[in-house]
């Protein structure tokens, strides 16, 4: 059975042909994303002495994080290594050693303000590592994005530099296209069932689907039991969503619009029924509310749909394949709309 390996991270270039420095790996679950990337980091350390930083979103998780990142590979990959922790800061970050040895570190995203005035201990860290940054339950720390930046500015910076480059692995299993690292990335829109890789400045996402991984899942006797619940299949990939011809469908419609929208001068109409949303070209000008895609769409009542309420229920519906197209243009048109 072939599993996710990390040692070729560096074999990857960005959108403009360098190395990134943000490398995103997500794909369905058990695909050795995590085991791969740590066992990473350990044999750095052991042969070229770098030091590491982990990344967890809340102070709580820190409590044991040596233990939970390095029990699993020390039976695989490190028998006879011992790994410990010790707090600082009133524990906004721990000390990693191995076999005794300062071999890196670990913090919370929840404590980006407070490690700021810390950025000399973290000045030898190599690169850093943030585990399940996809929340399976879509919940995030406010601001987290940004937390996320201000962490690794603190660390990318000393040794006479203004900016180190410190690369930021990063992996997941595929939870939602709208988590909001895909947002603040621009990914959401720009990924298909098809993508296997993407490019962007200063970042890679690399979307593994290990199909002996998932059907070895499939075929576990628990996961039989529970065959209809839909959780394992939703839990392995949802980018289908954004495939052109996904949902799009003729439909007959019934009644008024509830919003109209414009893009590129070009007049859409979204109706609502208990069957979901229909999207179609055309309808009638004179709904409200009505929103603009592009700056050049808005003004004289038409406005940006970002400060609409409709925005959260419309990504909430798109999610859960309950909004439907005429065409594929329409469906490219909303898709300008919901990622403006």
């Amino acid at each position: 059975m072939k599993y996710f390996e990390a040692h070729h991270v560096t074999d990857f270039k960005d959108a403009e042909g360098n190395v990134p420095e943000i490398l995103l790996v997500d794909g369905n679950r058990s695909g050795g994303k995590t085991t791969s990337f740590s066992r990473l980091l350990v044999n750095d350390f052991l042969e070229h002495g770098w030091k590491f930083m982990l990344i967890l979103r809340y102070k709580n998780d820190l409590a044991n994080v040596s233990e939970a990142f390095f029990k699993d590979i020390r039976s695989l990959f490190f028998d006879g290594h011992e790994m410990k922790s010790k707090p600082f800061a009133n524990g906004a970050y721990m000390e990693l050693y191995l076999d005794s040895k300062p071999c890196g570190y670990a913090t919370a995203l929840s404590m980006a303000g407070k490690i700021k005035r810390y950025s000399h201990v973290f000045s030898d860290v190599h690169h850093m590592f943030f585990d399940e940054y996809q929340d399976e339950n879509n919940i995030y720390l406010p601001d987290e994005v940004q937390k996320l930046q201000s962490i690794h500015t603190t660390v990318a910076r000393g040794q006479g530099q203004a900016v180190r480059f410190v690369p930021l692995y990063m992996c997941s299993n595929s939870i939602s296209i709208f988590n909001p690292y895909y947002l603040a990335l621009g990914i959401t829109s720009k990924i298909n069932s098809r993508t296997k890789v993407y490019r962007g400045t200063g970042f890679v996402l690399l979307r593994l689907v290990l199909k002996d991984i998932a059907n070895a899942q499939k075929q576990s006797s628990f996961n039989r039991a529970f065959s209809g619940s839909g959780y394992l299949s939703s839990s392995i990939d949802n980018t289908f969503l954004n495939d052109d011809t996904f949902n799009v469908e003729k439909r007959k419609v019934t009644g008024s619009a509830t919003f109209i929208f414009i893009c590129s001068g070009k007049l859409y109409s979204a109706h609502y029924s208990q069957d979901g949303w229909y999207v179609r070209k055309g309808g009638d000008g004179n709904v409200t509310p009505c929103f603009g895609v592009m700056e050049t769409d808005r003004g004289d009542g038409v406005t940006a749909i970002r400060n609409s309420f409709y925005l959260s229920r419309l990504r909430y519906d798109y999610e859960d394949a309950l909004i439907f197209y005429d065409s594929q243009e329409t469906k490219k048109a909303f898709m300008s709309l919901l990622f403006a």
